[in-house]
């Protein structure tokens, strides 16, 4: 593989994008609405986007969508797409830290990085917050996963008061480790702004000397917090060959998220007009300005910040905790005897900045000079807040009198205490003798001694840790939601993903149950998936039709070609394997199979009484058969057999899957009203072969029997409902 010193461009506008720059109420999530942006940035020159993982897998949990649904959804209608067939889907994943904040169970993590490849990821970024390769150890079955790109990640820091421990050979050294662990692909991140032209005029060629070589293709992630010295650093990565750059695009461009590719390299613009269709396409979802919380921040505030290498995406809550603590904060300067004499501008917000700043240096040189990029910078800074709000007395240059408050009780944040004791990981120098950089001794045995978690100080490597019950817990907790749920859990996700988002869970959940309350805001936006935003012909209709709604709205608007009229006849293997397995795990588990076992029954009472007419004994035996011949259901839970049946189902069209669970309920319903009728009741048996002739309309000159009239008549009305349902989403959806 040889690569072109033109540089590949990736979209993080549906990702880092919006992290960088939104509310989460302000995300989108819609697969739709993902697919306009993908057409749109591969017709501009991109090659692929960001997708999925980081924050907006929380995010969307928290919102009522799966993340996994959104992936499959997307990645369904580019494999039908010839024009998108090597579009890069990608993610961005914590490594040991999975999506969530902590170490989690090996098991658990090769489960969700499979569970992404499954639903159709093409590359994964792994990065961890301290560089240290053993939280980076790739699963077996995902390092051998074919055409997947591995992409381990180089955070990129810079301590002005201390540039001999982030060095180029530094940098050059850990990307070899990344190599050996297995990864096919390396990126510098720089989520601080922290990279200037100086900086990346040495230390990419640096890296492409190593890189070349092995065919390995470089990327630089470079937040624009820091405006133009990011600007210049990328154009001058460009310069020199870079093999990929990552942009944000339109009204998410620029701030605390990343350049657009119009601001950083203009002349890489191939078609202006698809450029510039693809930031209307932006706008028209956005909105062209929409409540962006980057923007907030007074640049000057943003400078003083960025050049302390706090992250974008931090500064928001830094500002605000800063905000809600300032007068604390003052008042604690003045009292204090050991404060600096220089007073001056104490009542100006930003010299309560500048006291951040000072703590937050301290308390990065306390924990030996972590990198700030999410989760450490989380920690330290909230950790520097902390002791300047609640601390004894923060200027002190006791650690008493910084991390305990005035009663002698540890300051939070206590993730900073694991920090210390080693709970995420190492600070490893990638050196030829392998030296480790840990807090000094002191400052272990007192946080050692002075936690609100208890904690001791670890005693090996938190990645080695043995299996422990992440995964079993989590099944546990999503086995019982489909118990409570159903059909409505299971439409959501299956077993699996509700596993993963189980264990993942957003933090801090504790009083009520998150996934629970994801299926519950799912299925209040479900009820459009009923016929004309009203009707719907079977109970739990809506748990059937939403996550083929999901799916089709993406596929029409990657694969302009479909007609909305040929919907209702789409086998649903069309729909992917994936979503197949699905609709059968929600079709097996339908409410409706209850009241068709107690019909069986009622029916089976009737064929053995003596007391029954002929007539009414043929009627009963064609509902009887018609109930066994419109079941899809496998019929015994082996193996074999729930293969054969899932193959039988994936061969039904949407048509007939519907259409036969509503003649089923009608059946149900109508049971009582025609038992005395056996002519109106059932003249004959129907199955799945009947159906697709069933919605089709007689001519007039046909000889039709009134009861198969009668039974056309009501699924063709159901027939011609369902295509224009379709018609008009279809419409919506491509609009």
């Amino acid at each position: 593989m040889s690569f072109h010193r033109s540089p590949r461009f990736i979209n993080l506008t549906l990702r880092d994008g919006q992290q960088s720059t939104l509310d989460s109420e302000d995300w989108v999530f819609e697969p739709r609405d993902f697919a306009k942006i993908i057409t749109a940035s591969a017709e501009a020159g991109f090659h692929g986007a960001e997708i999925a993982g980081g924050q907006s897998f929380q995010i969307a949990i928290s919102r009522g969508y799966n993340p996994f649904t959104i992936l499959g959804a997307i990645s369904h209608a580019i494999g039908g797409s010839e024009k998108l067939k090597n579009f890069e889907l990608q993610m961005l994943f914590r490594g040991a830290n999975a999506l969530g904040f902590r170490h989690y169970d090996k098991d658990l993590i090769e489960m969700t990085l499979n569970e992404f490849i499954k639903n159709g990821i093409t590359k994964i970024r792994f990065f961890d917050a301290l560089n240290d390769i053993e939280n980076l150890e790739l699963p077996k079955s995902v390092r051998s996963a074919a055409g997947i790109i591995l992409e381990g990640a180089i955070c990129f820091t810079h301590y002005a008061d201390a540039p001999d421990r982030y060095t180029d050979a530094y940098f050059c050294a850990y990307a070899k480790a990344l190599i050996n662990a297995g990864y096919n692909a390396i990126a510098i991140k720089d989520m601080s702004g922290q990279l200037t032209e100086d900086r990346i005029s040495t230390l990419l060629p640096a890296l492409l000397k190593i890189l070349d070589p092995e065919n390995i293709p470089f990327t630089l992630h470079c937040h624009s917090t820091n405006t133009e010295k990011s600007q210049h650093a990328i154009s001058r990565a460009i310069e020199l060959g870079v093999h990929t750059i990552e942009t944000s695009e339109g009204c998410l461009a620029g701030g605390s998220s990343h350049h657009a590719l119009a601001t950083v390299a203009p002349q890489l613009i191939e078609n202006q007009t698809t450029y510039n269709k693809l930031n209307q396409k932006i706008g028209q979802i956005w909105g062209d300005h929409p409540d962006r919380k980057d923007k907030e921040i007074p640049q000057e505030l943003k400078e003083q910040l960025c050049a302390a290498g706090v992250p974008g995406g931090a500064m928001p809550f830094v500002i605000r905790d800063l905000q809600q603590q300032e007068a604390t904060i003052r008042a604690k300067y003045l009292a204090s005897n050991k404060a600096p004499k220089n007073r001056e501008n104490l009542d100006t917000f930003s010299t309560i900045v500048d006291l951040f700043i000072t703590e937050l240096k301290r308390v990065c040189q306390d924990a030996a000079l972590p990198l700030l990029v999410t989760p450490t910078a989380d920690i330290c800074c909230k950790q520097a807040i902390a002791n300047l709000a609640l601390g004894g007395d923060p200027y002190s240059d006791s650690l008493a009198d910084r991390y305990l408050n005035r009663g002698g009780q540890p300051n939070p944040d206590p993730r900073y205490a694991k920090l210390i004791l080693g709970y995420y990981g190492e600070l490893k120098s990638y050196d030829s003798d392998g030296k480790v950089h840990r807090p000094s001794a002191d400052i272990i045995q007192f946080f050692a001694s002075n936690n609100s978690l208890q904690l001791s100080t670890i005693d090996h490597h938190p990645s080695q840790t043995l299996g422990g019950n992440d995964l079993r817990e989590a099944q546990h907790s999503a086995w019982q939601l489909i118990q409570r749920l159903g059909t409505k859990a299971l439409s959501y996700g299956d077993f699996d993903q509700l596993t993963i988002l189980y264990a993942l869970k957003p933090a801090g959940a504790t009083q009520t149950d998150p996934i629970e309350n994801a299926v519950h805001t799912y299925m209040s936006r479900a009820e459009r998936a009923k016929i004309d935003g009203s009707g719907r012909t079977f109970p739990e209709y809506e748990t059937l039709m939403q996550p083929m709604l999901t799916h089709l709205s993406a596929m029409f608007v990657l694969q302009p070609e479909l007609n909305a009229q040929d919907i209702p006849h789409f086998p649903l293997a069309k729909l992917g394997s994936n979503l197949c397995s699905q609709l059968f795990d929600i079709y097996i588990d339908l409410p409706i199979w209850t009241s068709v076992t107690s019909l069986s029954n009622h029916l089976s009472k009737l064929l053995s009484s003596s007391h029954i007419s002929p007539e009414l004994l043929e009627a009963v035996k064609n509902v009887s058969q018609s109930l066994a011949m419109l079941d899809a259901r496998p019929s015994t839970q082996e193996k074999d057999k729930l293969h054969q049946a899932l193959e039988a189902f994936s061969k039904l069209t949407i048509a007939d899957l519907l259409n036969s669970v509503a003649l089923i309920n009608s059946f149900i319903n109508d049971i009582a009203k025609y038992a005395t009728n056996p002519k109106v009741y059932a003249a004959r048996s129907i199955g799945f072969a009947d159906l697709d002739r069933l919605t089709r309309l007689h001519s007039s000159d046909q000889n039709t029997d009134p009861w198969e009239l009668g039974i056309q008549q009501s699924i063709t009305g159901k027939h011609f409902r369902l295509e224009n349902d379709f018609r008009r989403r279809a419409e919506n959806w491509k609009a």
